[in-house]
């Protein structure tokens, strides 16, 4: 088994997520909001998220799987899943585990965007801006400030995982082998 190095624990993750749910339900008090979360990384992220709202912003939520494949000209992008979503109207948070390039998330923007919501917003539980490829932001992050390394735990990790379920955000950094992982 791989030495894992804890980053955040399941309690500063849950502090960090009630200051932001605070100051999105400050943003969109009295708003009809849709969370919708890219699969699977954004489970634990989401479930955790909409369980902190206040009954002061009305909240739904949605899941989409958007998938990322090289093509001749590029990367592919395709949304391969999404429950009956229909976001007319509303306020959309796309919940997103690691925001990086941006590819998929400004992919899933435009696709959104054509059933005209009142608003569309990237919420990252990581946000790692220095790798974007295109122009587009976080509105709002939980965390910013993670170090170099594959993120394990807390959703995350690779598929089939046994350390996915983790309560805590680890890192396996550069050099350690993850093949017990």
């Amino acid at each position: 088994m791989s030495a894992l190095r804890v980053v955040y624990t399941a309690d500063q993750i849950h502090r960090r997520l009630e200051e932001l749910v605070a100051q999105i339900s400050t943003d969109y008090a009295g708003k009809e909001l849709t969370l919708v979360g890219i699969l699977k990384g954004s489970a634990f992220f989401l479930a955790d998220i909409s369980r902190l709202f206040r009954p002061s912003v009305s909240v739904d939520f949605e899941f989409v799987d958007v998938t990322t494949s090289a093509g001749d000209r590029g990367e592919v992008v395709s949304l391969t899943f999404a429950t009956r979503i229909d976001v007319t109207g509303r306020h959309v948070l796309v919940l997103k585990d690691v925001f990086h390039s941006g590819v998929t998330e400004n992919y899933l923007i435009t696709h959104l965007s054509q059933q005209k919501p009142a608003s569309v917003e990237v919420v990252a539980l990581v946000d790692k801006p220095q790798l974007r490829s295109v122009n587009l932001s976080a509105r709002y992050a939980a965390f910013t400030d993670v170090p170099e390394g594959y993120l394990i735990g807390y959703g995350l990790g690779p598929s089939r995982s046994q350390h996915t379920n983790l309560p805590d955000l680890c890192v396996i950094t550069p050099g350690e082998d993850r093949a017990s992982s």
